[in-house]
């Protein structure tokens, strides 16, 4: 995705089409929770959207490719502004999750902020830590989400399948599965056999391996 001319995002904006569009494919939750995107995901894990130019013309596209992450955070605070140098800031993600809607946790900045975030979060546990890759992250706790809305759950169990789906790719929790689908229970476990499977949903399946959903 380029760069897009601040009157383009004005009128992207101020669509009402556009912002039913990003906003439909939001999952909402607590205020201070990670709102997560439902719709396509780029490489990074960051969603993408494509909107509509109703105002096409010789200047401008039919449609364009937008980070609703971007969209969401110059709806709440007002369109970006350039710096001295012309260069636009960033708009990174205080919470580390690059697929978080929530206003309160996006925040200008520049690209060695975001470095800068990226070296601090470093860890054994959290978004950064995850073996699965950022887009791997993304798409597991979507499709979780996907998946638990559909088979009609309430959201406190929404809440777990987002906890489980974010916890998979952690290295302490891959580290204690004594095998995949499996947990050993305790010695003396009164409940018959030695193990209980956990069963697990049917996971979505992503046409063209990018992270495509609608």
């Amino acid at each position: 995705m380029g760069p897009i001319a601040p009157d383009l995002w004005a009128a992207l904006l101020d669509d009402a089409k556009s912002r039913a569009r990003v906003h439909e494919k939001v999952y909402r939750r607590g205020p201070g929770q990670c709102h997560y995107w439902l719709g396509a995901l780029s490489s990074s894990g960051h969603g993408r959207v494509r909107l509509a130019v109703r105002t096409a013309g010789a200047s401008r596209p039919a449609s364009i490719l937008v980070a609703p992450h971007v969209y969401l955070y110059e709806e709440s605070r007002g369109l970006l502004r350039p710096s001295p140098d012309g260069s636009y800031p960033l708009v990174r993600h205080r919470c580390s999750e690059p697929s978080c809607l929530n206003p309160i946790h996006l925040a200008a900045g520049t690209a060695a902020d975001n470095a800068a975030s990226a070296i601090a979060a470093r860890g054994t546990a959290g978004p950064t830590a995850d073996i699965r890759g950022a887009q791997g992250r993304a798409m597991a706790i979507r499709n979780a989400i996907v998946s638990a809305v559909a088979a009609g759950a309430a959201p406190g169990e929404v809440e777990v399948a987002i906890e489980m789906a974010a916890a998979a790719g952690t290295p302490a929790v891959q580290m204690a599965l004594a095998f995949p689908g499996e947990i050993e229970l305790p010695l003396g476990d009164c409940r018959g056999d030695a193990r209980a499977v956990v069963a697990t949903a049917s996971p979505v399946v992503i046409p063209g391996g990018q992270g495509e959903l609608f």
